[in-house]
């Protein structure tokens, strides 16, 4: 099997004016100076509501019109302030509309082959949360979505101390979709892919007034542990013929997110890859169980992907 990296020509930037959205801008600069890329910033105007039977007034309209020709005067100066640091800017748009809608339809115009976007972090990790926009693109673009929580060690990703790029799997074919655009950014900074399986431990009894088993049973957990071990060398020696550093670990752990995200807090790790369908199928994003709660809980920016259709598809059939 050969592994084609996500070609990355485009990436999309959605902004709204605030220095909130602002943060993914950084990353969004280095991955296209380092890949040679073009970057697009977007700016989706939201109409206010207006009932049909009330026709806008005169200071409606003077409003509405200062507001757009103030977002696209504030467009001018990111696209100014960036060209002046030589980042190949191809456009800075304004469009109008539902945020999510307008931009996944500019994104598909435009040919974006990614976005890179910041996101929400609240809630702690029993909530399932991405914020609106960044939940709707990821659900609706066959595209890498690289979410950056602010305020988290995030902004950037450092290239003297990054080694690695932290690609969780579950041992399914979906979830090895995250090898193409993960290869794409190893490639792009000269980092290790790192492959990582979590296994659950199998429990000897389950108590039925405890929440988790008692314990398990060491034998056919390190028996289990030691196949998906087997299958991610496998991957590892894939990926070496074609000439990418990875490595690989299967780790044992109760709750697979904690594992994970403690993987990811290893020094050198410079984001986290993950598709968004696993174990689940076609008909079933893990959004709300995986990658959502690795983008509220990791330090680390986090590309989310979800297949293609057709390459799920293709690529289901090749395991079958």
């Amino acid at each position: 099997m050969t592994i084609e990296p996500t070609a990355i020509r485009s990436i999309l930037v959605p902004l709204d004016g605030s220095p909130f959205a602002e943060q993914a801008i950084e990353l969004a600069r280095k991955i296209v100076l380092a890949g040679n890329a073009k970057l697009r910033l977007a700016l989706v105007h939201e109409p206010p509501l207006v009932p049909f039977a009330v026709p806008p007034s005169k200071h409606t309209i003077t409003a509405e019109l200062n507001h757009r020709k103030a977002e696209r005067a504030y467009l001018r100066e990111i696209q100014a302030r960036l060209r002046a640091r030589g980042v190949p800017v191809a456009a800075a748009v304004s469009l109008i509309g539902v945020p999510g809608p307008a931009l996944a339809e500019y994104a598909t115009e435009a040919k974006v082959d990614m976005v890179v976007m910041a996101t929400h972090g609240r809630g702690g990790l029993q909530r399932a949360w991405l914020g609106s926009v960044a939940d709707y693109l990821v659900r609706n673009l066959e595209i890498p979505v690289l979410l950056v929580r602010p305020h988290a060690i995030s902004g950037a990703i450092d290239e003297d101390a990054a080694t690695r790029i932290l690609v969780p799997l579950d041992g399914s074919p979906l979830s090895e979709q995250a090898l193409a655009p993960a290869l794409s950014m190893a490639r792009i900074w000269n980092l290790e892919v790192a492959l990582l399986q979590v296994v659950q431990p199998v429990p000897n009894s389950i108590e039925p007034m405890l929440p988790i088993p008692t314990g398990y049973d060491e034998e056919l957990t390190h028996s289990w542990r030691n196949q998906v071990q087997e299958y991610l060398d496998g991957l590892v020696v894939q990926l070496g013929k074609q000439g990418v550093r990875a490595s690989a670990a299967a780790v044992i752990g109760w709750n697979s997110i904690e594992s994970i995200l403690n993987e990811a807090r290893a020094d050198g790790t410079a984001m986290v890859v993950v598709a968004t369908h696993g174990r689940g199928g076609i008909s079933r994003l893990t959004i709300g169980s995986v990658a959502d709660k690795l983008v509220r809980g990791a330090e680390v920016p986090v590309l989310v992907y979800r297949p293609k259709k057709t390459a799920m598809t293709k690529r289901m059939l090749k395991a079958g």
